[in-house]
């Protein structure tokens, strides 16, 4: 069993321990033990469902939930740790990440989730609570849009459409990182957001900026030496004008790391502005001062 498998069934057992035979709940819940997994779970009765029926549930649902390793789940969650202890969230805040990338990665975890929340017997924040153990009233201060995880732009606000259910989502830059077996957190920033490509051109060729450029030049050389944070230039202009390369050029220049936000993925998918402003933010936060975007 995987670790994804794992902390689903766990979820259902806290479901099942919870709630009542006569539950929505228990209604829904055997058909979410035969989606995850090849049991064949008793029939309710048609009557008033017994407790006699209701117990043998529970015990198959404990009984499919041993701990187990390995797997995706496994690698998330370890991406996910590595990112709360950069970004200085606490314990809660670490494990609701952990909760909103399994929801979005693993059909299995999502299942549940939703039909959960479907039935109307639980909320979000007592979903939250039961995973990241942590009392519900610190699940919904973590939860508002002040909170450290939204600030960061590790975690986006769902605003509707096929995660409405689920008031969090995860940029797809982060969901694909979340995925893949790194070793430190240097490897997992460098996945998310790698060095640009040295320029071609060269900074004679820019002359037509003039002056512009020298001053571009100059305030950022200032503020590399004496590590001033939050400086920012933007540049302009329609596609093909040369805006990326000379941001290649002008890092070169002072003797700066360029990486890349915001870019379109493998597949030619352009991010949209929210995206772009979430991964900025982000890549701000991970990065650290001195250092230049490309976006």
């Amino acid at each position: 069993m995987t670790h994804e498998q794992h902390l689903a069934l766990d979820l259902i057992v806290r479901l099942a321990n919870r709630f009542g035979p006569a539950s929505r709940i228990a209604k829904e819940l055997p058909g979410w033990l035969e989606y995850l997994t090849e049991v064949e779970c008793p029939e309710r009765p048609r009557s008033r469902p017994s407790s006699q029926w209701w117990n043998k549930i529970r015990t198959i649902a404990h009984d499919l939930a041993p701990s187990a390793g390995g797997g995706e789940g496994e690698i998330v969650q370890h991406n996910a740790t590595r990112l709360g202890e950069h970004f200085g969230l606490s314990p809660a805040e670490t494990s609701m990440l952990t909760f909103v990338a399994f929801y979005k990665l693993f059909d299995g975890f999502e299942h549940v989730v939703d039909g959960a929340l479907e039935t109307r017997e639980v909320t979000v924040p007592l979903l939250l609570s039961w995973f990241c153990a942590a009392p519900e009233p610190e699940i919904r201060t973590a939860m508002r849009a002040s909170g450290r995880l939204t600030c960061s732009g590790l975690v986006q606000r769902n605003s509707g459409g096929r995660h409405r259910r689920m008031p969090f989502d995860l940029s797809d830059r982060l969901t694909l990182a979340l995925l893949a077996e790194v070793d430190s957190i240097s490897d997992l920033i460098a996945l998310m957001f790698p060095r640009a490509a040295a320029p071609q051109a060269q900074w004679q060729d820019f002359e037509g900026l003039s002056r512009d450029a020298d001053l571009m030049r100059e305030l950022l050389s200032k503020a590399l030496a004496k590590r001033q944070p939050g400086v920012h230039i933007l540049l302009y202009g329609p596609p093909g004008t040369g805006k990326t390369e000379f941001a290649k050029v002008l890092a070169h220049e002072v003797g700066a790391e360029l990486r890349a936000v915001g870019e379109t993925d493998d597949d030619g998918g352009e991010p949209s502005r929210r995206e772009r402003l979430a991964e900025l933010t982000m890549a701000s936060r991970m990065l650290g001062s001195g250092f230049i975007t490309n976006r």
